[in-house]
């Protein structure tokens, strides 16, 4: 009989050096425990960042912004104002259709737009006032692209290629409103225009790169265990205008609701803007509520009022978010019931009478 010294190691049931098997699992265990550190790295960073500036939020609030001035403000915004803003809004949710028409058009495939309309116009309004726009956002996506007939790894794709379609824009839009007037977010940064102008510069020069790479790079691009296609320079550029676009049209919903004194042009604000979303989108508060309207404080009230400041952030706080949100749950009922599948149609169904006994 063979003395159990003379089994191998992977016969006494430890893996050898050899073994592919388990070398790709230890490999696979190193970096979930190196993304489970990055992520509390980050986690931890992020929360800092926003303790930091809740901190100089309360003080700025406390001794700049008068309640009484904030509800003055808002009695008194002109209905040609909100008016205006309603229809910004309605036109930048209306471009945001375009991120999913994009996606389906790099992805070759073939959707009515009235059940694209349905699905990014939805996913938006609730993943921008619940947050977690990948789960928040995609979770609408896949009821309604599944209907369909459309599977759930090409749903997947579509959320991410719109998530890089926002992210192509905010970068382009931000890095230009801060080259051209650099002034809020170098205040609210404390640091000299200069800086801010050679950052956003810096910026727009690897968006310049990007556009190149993805001109002459037909291969699948790879990142370490990632691995994606690039989409063509048509469709990156594409992808930046209609971003800017979407961004321009949302930012010029809060530009209109502003005291006019606030003294910032255009450009300024938007690099602000962008500044306050990007911040906002990585605190995952839902809605970016509160962390919005700070970074928006924190870098426009040194132009103007605080109190009316506050005042336009809460105005656009409704129109921007909670509108469509409640426009966004009569139209998915609508469709379910109209669908007759779905539990607000059993619901309606038996309501009607029409429902298993």
């Amino acid at each position: 009989m063979d003395s159990p010294f003379d089994r191998t190691g992977a016969d006494a049931g430890h893996p050898s050096a050899a073994d592919p098997g388990a070398t790709a699992a230890d490999g696979a265990a190193r970096a979930a425990a190196k993304s489970r550190r990055l992520k509390l790295w980050s986690t931890g960073i992020t929360v800092a960042i926003l303790l930091v500036l809740g901190a100089v939020a309360v003080e700025h609030v406390a001794t700049e912004v008068d309640f009484a001035e904030v509800w003055a403000y808002l009695r008194g915004l002109p209905l040609w104002k909100v008016l205006e803003a309603i229809g910004f809004t309605i036109a930048g949710y209306l471009v945001l259709t375009l991120y999913d028409v994009s996606a389906l058009h790099h992805l070759r495939i073939k959707v009515k737009y009235a059940t694209v309309a349905l699905a990014s116009f939805a996913g938006y309004a609730i993943s921008n006032n619940v947050g977690w726009a990948v789960i928040s956002g995609a979770s609408v996506r896949f009821r309604v692209y599944s209907v369909a007939g459309l599977s759930a790894g090409t749903i997947a794709k579509i959320v991410v290629f719109s998530t890089t379609t926002f992210t192509l824009g905010v970068a382009f839009m931000g890095s230009l409103g801060m080259l051209v007037g650099p002034h809020p977010v170098a205040t609210l940064l404390r640091l000299p225009e200069w800086t801010v102008q050679a950052l956003a510069a810096g910026v727009l020069a690897f968006l310049a790169v990007v556009c190149v790479v993805s001109g002459v790079t037909h291969k699948p691009v790879r990142i370490g265990s990632w691995s994606f296609e690039l989409p063509s320079s048509k469709m990156v550029l594409a992808q930046i205008v209609i971003a800017s676009a979407e961004i321009m049209l949302a930012g010029a919903a809060l530009w209109l609701l502003l005291p006019e004194g606030h003294g910032a042009s255009f450009f300024e604000f938007l690099g602000i803007f962008c500044a306050a979303m990007v911040v906002a989108m990585v605190s995952h508060v839902p809605g970016g509520l509160g962390v919005f309207e700070t970074v928006m404080l924190l870098g426009l009230s040194a132009q103007g009022s605080a109190s009316g400041v506050l005042g336009a952030l809460l105005a656009f706080r409704f129109i921007y978010y909670v509108l469509p949100l409640f426009a966004a749950g009569i139209l998915l009922v609508g469709w379910e019931m109209k669908g007759q599948s779905g539990p607000a149609a059993r619901l309606w169904a038996k309501v009607r009478g029409r429902g298993p006994s």
